[in-house]
């Protein structure tokens, strides 16, 4: 039961450290100073447009560091947890349920921020923001399955 617990733990610490290198790297490519100016230059946008984007990226990383710091402290709690000799499973179960809860709003948070970019753009810049987005979450070297 124990080895369950800890699978389960590390796949939650995991999806939590994934999550939290996806968001904020969703955009960045090497040599560039920020993300904006590279989304700026890689669809050709409009200063309107450039307002548009900026203004969001405003209030979704004021939400998503919020999350975030709501997810650091319930997996600090966990560990607190997990560190009492004696845990208290349903506790820590209650402490997954909370911090699987707070990825999904934070992916949620993630999608919904790219929709409202996406309704920004022209057909053409839609076409090569989605490919980049395809290229950010399907990395060329992925897992394969040897079963």
């Amino acid at each position: 039961m124990r080895k369950k617990i800890i699978i389960v733990l590390v796949g939650v610490f995991a999806a939590g450290f994934l999550s939290g290198l996806f968001v904020p790297n969703l955009f960045k490519e090497k040599n560039l100073p920020s993300s904006s100016k590279f989304l700026s230059n890689y669809l050709s946008l409009s200063k309107a447009q450039e307002r548009k984007i900026e203004t969001l990226n405003k209030s979704f990383y004021a939400k998503v560091g919020n999350i975030r710091a709501q997810l650091d402290q319930k997996r600090a709690e966990l560990g607190d947890l997990l560190e009492k000799p004696h845990s208290n499973k349903r506790k820590i179960r209650n402490k997954i349920n909370e911090i699987a809860i707070l990825q999904m709003q934070l992916q949620k948070e993630t999608v919904d921020y790219l929709e409202r970019i996406r309704s920004i753009l022209t057909p053409e810049q839609q076409k090569k923001f989605l490919s980049l987005i395809r290229r950010r979450l399907h990395p060329k070297r992925q897992w394969r399955r040897r079963f």
